[in-house]
């Protein structure tokens, strides 16, 4: 589940050597892949938006009747076939991928710590690599050790940084806002315009889809 994701994360980094440009790769690549998935989901978001005007007019109707409604709108779903659910059941089927590789990322950085000696001497990685005891070093899960990803992550005597444009993609922006606040927020930022992104898109999709004309404004907000 997890060394074929790896092995492609290694595979780019071959090609790159650059964290950042790797993992952007990787990304690239499971867009591609949950393409149909992406496309059954705007299918069934048009397909939805191209009833709107019956499904208005059933929720002018019966107002007044929600369980009418309800029953009315099965039927206009079962005349046109279409399957309310069709826009969102592809989209909840790709968070199997997204969470397999923040584990696979996550695992890039594993720390390891060897206390003292006899620690380091009873630890094959630590004696291979000839780890400093009592330095936090990667020891990477997931990648294989004959690659140039891991060999980049463990040289001799180990790494604790993973540097791709000046930027340690292994620490979060917690921990540099607790030594450096200005050097921190250059993470946070990067952080909150990811989270902005998002919404713009979100947003973007939401005013071409179509929403359930039984959803409430409360519960179009907790969609949100």
């Amino acid at each position: 589940m997890f060394e074929g994701p790896a092995w492609l994360v290694s595979q780019f980094y071959a090609l790159t050597h650059n964290y950042a440009v790797a993992i952007a790769l990787v990304a690239f690549t499971v867009m591609v892949l949950v393409t149909p998935l992406t496309l059954k989901s705007t299918k069934g978001m048009l397909e939805m938006q191209r009833l709107q005007p019956e499904m208005k007019k059933l929720q002018a109707e019966y107002k007044n009747d929600r369980q009418k409604l309800n029953e009315e709108m099965m039927k206009l779903y079962q005349e046109h076939k279409v399957n309310p659910l069709a826009s969102c059941l592809p989209l909840l089927l790709q968070m199997p991928i997204f969470f397999i590789m923040y584990r696979v990322l996550r695992g890039l950085s594993r720390p390891s710590f060897f206390a003292d000696k006899a620690a380091c001497d009873a630890s094959d990685f630590c004696k291979d690599n000839a780890i400093p005891v009592g330095k936090i070093v990667f020891n990477p899960d997931h990648i294989s050790k004959t690659s140039e990803l891991y060999h980049s992550l463990v040289p001799k005597g180990g790494k604790n940084e993973m540097l791709a444009f000046g930027l340690d993609l292994s620490k979060s922006p917690a921990h540099f806002i607790s030594s450096s606040f200005g050097k921190g927020m250059i993470y946070a930022a990067l952080v909150v315009v990811l989270g902005v992104l998002y919404f713009v898109q979100q947003k973007m999709v939401a005013s071409r889809a179509a929403v359930s004309p039984t959803m409430s404004a409360g519960q179009a907000k907790m969609m949100q």
